[in-house]
């Protein structure tokens, strides 16, 4: 039958992660041909196999649950491509006994644990109770990752004992030998569900790892995700409706749990621990907990993990971290294209760490999928003061999210000030300061013009280059410099006539140098300071060159003219990239929002750092094939390459790393 869905099978809250990883027009076109609204022969062989199957539904107040539906195979048949027909009577005591009823949205999981094959099956119950039929919606395949080997499963009589029903609780409240059937899981099975204008669309899902995996945090439960097929059914039905359910099976002792409660995607500091492999992860807040001992009737013992010989995991402590808590205090509008951000330390009785002006931060926010974006901005406000500012334009699609996410209230990491476009950078104590920013380039100048008006070293001249008027931030800040000994000139290269307090067309270095600096003795007291595009940096940087400065003389935030070309070229790769550590045999993807040291430690790598901020040197590695990047302008000798800041290049294809 020649079946095709003609809408996408994806709801928002997928979309929404797809968007954040890159992958949102690759699933677009895969969407309809891995989404089937019909099982394929493949799937109708399949599920008469099984001896039980995961159900996920969701009830009248909006609480997810799951279970696992068992019976002798041939319990689950598929009469046609269109339905699936299920021979069940839960036990009394199964949670999802009252939501089986005709016209429920049902979620279905066949997981055949031996060979590790699992399908997944997603649409509307028919029927009533003994013989019931599930109406296909989508049927699809599983990355078969994560199973155990739950070896000679064998039918018992099940001998349950009595039920633990707690509504309204936390685990914390749970009696010890509960917690620890928590702690010696190797599988589970998640139930989720979006409202969608279709109505609710439900999903079982499988998770497994070593023991320990579901991390226990107070009130929470932690679970790490792993690298998939980036469909994001689970975590996009989380993020859309903020809940979802667990069954924990012991396939040993027969019993099982269930907790359905209010779930949420964290990034790895809120989850308290790493675990080596994981991409993300997340959190469920049980609410509801219901306690089945004994209840399950197919049984087995542990036997091989059938997933790659050495599992990810298990949890690691975080390494401590030189990140520091800041809140945002004040957010400022600029222009219709920058605002300011005010940033104050949200750790009781801890200052923010002092800055050089002309220094950056790397600001770590959390994403929807709980991953961090990680961005580098200068500090655009004076050392003298206890915030710190960054002012951003959103000219990109990480400062387009810092508008949208960054409020007066949130909260985020961000590193210690560092890079060396300082003051102190020149080696000279007295000099003609010249500073000269285009576009959003004046950030760090206007850091600059603070310090060194107010330290009396010499005259300061800013020159401030923009395409027009209206996209100059900082206008009253400047001229209170000016008034202060500032020596100020603005141009607007996109206008023929300015306002008087402006200069039409671009600039001139020679002119603002203005006469009384071109004398021989006078350029030698010059040190310039650039900062801006790609194409105006290299223009001022070859004239200053031809006016007579050294390049010693000449600032920017290439760190030196041999990189300042490379510094400004390679744009980052904006979706996932292939990465293989050459001597440690380990193949992995790097995520768009991360440095590549932060890749290696995902995948269980410990490799070298000191700074993490591409001073030190100490992560350096070899480049064995594919090009990377530097977002925050700094460069490494050829073949070698810094792991705490590069990213994969766009257009680069696979990387290949050799630890030094």
């Amino acid at each position: 039958m020649e079946n095709a869905v003609t809408t996408s099978p994806w709801h928002a809250g997928e979309l929404a992660l797809q968007r954040v990883v890159g992958v949102e027009q690759q699933m677009a076109q895969i969407g309809s041909k891995v989404m089937r609204p019909f099982l394929t022969p493949q799937l109708q062989h399949f599920f008469p196999q099984l001896p039980f199957v995961a159900a996920a539904a969701v009830d009248s107040d909006g609480w997810p649950w799951i279970t696992l539906l068992e019976g002798a195979p041939g319990f689950v048949q598929a009469s046609d491509e269109t339905r699936l027909d299920l021979a069940i009577t839960p036990p009394a005591d199964d949670p999802l006994i009252p939501l089986l009823t005709s016209g429920a949205s049902l979620g279905m999981l066949g997981i055949e644990l031996p060979t590790r094959r699992r399908n997944r099956v997603n649409g509307v119950l028919r029927g009533s109770a003994g013989q019931w039929q599930l109406d296909v919606v989508h049927a699809f395949g599983n990355c078969p990752q994560y199973i155990h080997d739950w070896s000679v499963m064998r039918s018992v009589q099940p001998q349950p004992g009595p039920v633990l029903t707690l509504r309204d609780a936390t685990i914390d409240q749970l009696p010890e030998p509960l917690l620890a059937h928590i702690d010696r899981a190797l599988t589970a099975f998640v139930g989720s569900y979006a409202p969608t204008d279709q109505g609710v669309q439900v999903d079982a899902s499988h998770r497994g790892g070593q023991a320990g995996f579901i991390r226990r945090q107070g009130a929470d439960l932690i679970l790490p995700d792993f690298a998939g097929n980036q469909f994001f059914n689970t975590l996009g039905n989380v993020l859309a409706s903020g809940r979802a359910a667990l069954v924990i099976p012991d396939f040993v002792s027969g019993d099982v749990l269930h907790l359905s409660g209010e779930a949420r995607l964290v990034d790895e500091e809120s989850a308290g621990a790493r675990y080596p492999g994981a991409e993300r992860y997340w959190c469920l807040t049980p609410r509801h907990i219901v306690w089945r001992p004994g209840a399950l009737r197919w049984r087995s013992h542990a036997g091989a993990v059938a997933v790659e010989a050495e599992p990810h995991g298990p949890w690691q402590a975080l390494a401590p971290s030189a990140l520091q808590r800041v809140q945002v205090t004040a957010v400022v509008e600029e222009t219709p294209e920058i605002r300011s951000f005010y940033l104050q330390s949200c750790q009781q009785g801890i200052a923010l760490a002092p800055f050089e002006a002309g220094q950056f931060i790397m600001l770590r926010v959390p994403r929807l999928d709980g991953t961090p974006l990680v961005r580098s901005y200068t500090l655009s406000g004076s050392r003298r003061e206890k915030s710190y500012r960054i002012s951003i334009k959103a000219d990109g699609e990480g400062s387009r999210y810092l508008h949208q996410a960054l409020k007066v209230g949130s909260e985020l990491a961000v590193s210690q000030p560092t890079g060396s476009f300082t003051a102190a950078a020149s080696g000279v104590e007295r000099a003609h300061w010249v500073l000269l920013g285009g576009g959003i380039g004046i950030t760090p100048l206007v850091s600059l013009a603070h310090e060194l008006t107010a330290a009396g070293r010499g005259p300061v001249t800013l020159v401030q280059s923009v395409r027009a008027m209206a996209e100059a931030p900082f206008g009253e800040e400047l001229l209170d410099l000016e008034q202060r000994g500032l020596r100020l000139r603005r141009h607007v290269t996109g206008a023929a006539t300015a306002r008087k307090e402006w200069m039409a067309g671009r600039v001139s270095l020679e002119r603002a140098l203005s006469e009384q600096f071109l004398s021989e003795q006078a350029l030698a007291e010059v040190q310039l300071y650039l900062c801006g595009p790609a194409a105006f940096v290299q223009r001022y940087h070859q004239e200053a060159l031809e006016l007579g400065l050294s390049a010693a003389q000449i600032h920017t935030e290439a760190f030196g003219p041999s990189a300042l070309a490379q510094a400004f070229t390679a744009p980052v790769a904006e979706q996932a990239v292939e990465v293989s550590f050459a001597n440690s045999n380990v193949v992995t993807h790097w995520q768009p929002g991360e440095s590549l040291l932060e890749t290696a430690e995902k995948a269980g790598l410990q490799p070298a750092y000191g700074c993490r901020s591409g001073s030190c040197g100490e992560c350096a590695c070899l480049l064995v094939q594919g090009e990377v990047t530097y977002p925050n302008g700094i460069s490494a000798p050829d073949g070698e390459i810094l792991l705490c800041s590069a990213r994969p290049a766009a257009h680069s294809g696979r990387l290949e790393i050799e630890f030094a």
